[in-house]
């Protein structure tokens, strides 16, 4: 049995043209192996531009990418490190097993599926709402049809899905009573009713998006890989969240919780590959605030090596530093990622990070955290 990992490297433009930028991270991104997505991280000033961005990125992997192309997000959350920034994820070369990568469509959704012995991957990207101006409920039911009809073309349901990121504009905003965070979360519930969930539910983010509307990227794997769903005791699981710490004022309707796990592993048992959902300052499931930033992120740190088993405390974090792949760090405030980033280079030396300018779904919380563990 064996698990052929997804690699994950981060390029970061600036200095030139928005355009140039682009030309010049995509042409980074054309000359690595079987790249599967690219996800770009970039600011706008509404939507019509946003719009334009993708437009250009989409058409310029068409143009120079080989069949099977990579799937495409656009994410509109002002890069804090660089101009723009690309996460780009690609599967290596493997000479001890044929892997197979194809391109797939379910109706007019374009996703990959990556196919070996022992299991099946499936990669998509992008997947959002025709109209990114109606309001957030029926955004997000669109968008959970998208992922729905892709699992039905593959024989999988939403319970194989073992990573999800949820990009929302306006996160926090309230519209009719709920917050659109809510609003989002129970839309996911109801279709997350239709499966079962014996792998426990995906590792996951929900973050904000200065633009574009919703927008849902995810994997989903079937076959003889080991997924166990973790579970971090410093943490209320967020599935089971009280109404406390729910927003909504709307009387009728039942709140639905964030269905995901903190992390999510996938062995073969020889190696092992943690994807770590969007973590916070939070014990319990209350927030650990105060007003200060690095406060919070060491919080956040610590929650994180906790969920991967790193026990030692954070001054001990460099030497363990080599078991995270990737981070991305989202921060409410602009003029936190300074601060943030000598913090975060200490502690986490030589690991790659993104720095972002996004929303977190709780007001009091001014950074989240998520990544990537080897193990």
């Amino acid at each position: 049995m064996k698990y052929h990992r997804i690699k994950c490297e981060i390029y970061k433009a600036e200095g030139k043209t928005w355009e140039r930028m682009a030309e010049e991270l995509l042409l980074s991104a054309v000359r690595r192996e079987r790249v599967v997505r690219l996800i770009f991280f970039t600011a706008c000033k509404d939507n019509q531009e946003y719009r334009q961005q993708r437009t250009f990125l989409e058409q310029w992997a068409d143009s120079h990418f080989p069949s099977p192309r990579p799937v495409v997000s656009v994410v509109a959350q002002k890069p804090l490190e660089g101009e723009l920034v690309l996460e780009v994820h690609s599967l290596p070369l493997s000479v001890d097993e044929a892997v197979t990568l194809e391109e797939r469509f379910a109706s007019s959704v374009r996703y990959l599926r990556i196919t070996s012995a022992d299991y099946r991957e499936i990669i998509a990207g992008g997947l959002c709402a025709d109209d990114l101006n109606l309001p957030i409920r029926e955004q997000s039911e669109q968008t959970f049809r998208k992922v729905e009809e892709i699992l039905k073309a593959e024989q999988m349901n939403f319970g194989d899905i073992v990573r999800q990121w949820n990009y929302l504009e306006g996160i926090t905003d309230i519209a009719h009573g709920n917050q659109c965070y809510q609003d989002f979360n129970d839309v996911r519930s109801q279709f997350y009713a239709t499966s079962e969930w014996q792998s426990g539910y995906p590792a996951a983010t929900g973050i904000g998006a200065q633009h574009g509307g919703i927008q849902i990227d995810f994997n989903a794997v079937s076959g003889k890989i080991g997924i166990i769903p973790l579970d971090n005791d410093w943490q209320r699981a967020a599935h089971v969240y009280s109404d406390e710490v729910l927003i909504s004022h709307r009387p009728d309707t039942e709140k639905g919780t964030p269905k995901f796990e903190r992390g999510k592993s996938l062995s073969d048992h020889q190696q092992e590959v943690i994807y770590i959902s969007g973590t916070a300052a939070i014990r319990g499931e209350e927030s650990m605030v105060t007003g200060d930033v690095l406060w919070q992120t060491e919080i956040t740190l610590e929650n994180i090596q906790h969920l991967i088993g790193l026990e030692e405390g954070k001054e001990k974090l460099p030497e363990h530093s080599g078991k995270l792949e990737l981070l991305r760090v989202y921060l409410k405030n602009e003029k936190d990622a300074q601060i943030v980033k000598e913090d975060l280079d200490k502690l986490c030396p030589g690991v790659p990070v993104a720095y972002l300018y996004a929303d977190v779904c709780r007001e009091e919380l001014l950074v989240e955290i998520e990544g990537i563990a080897h193990l």
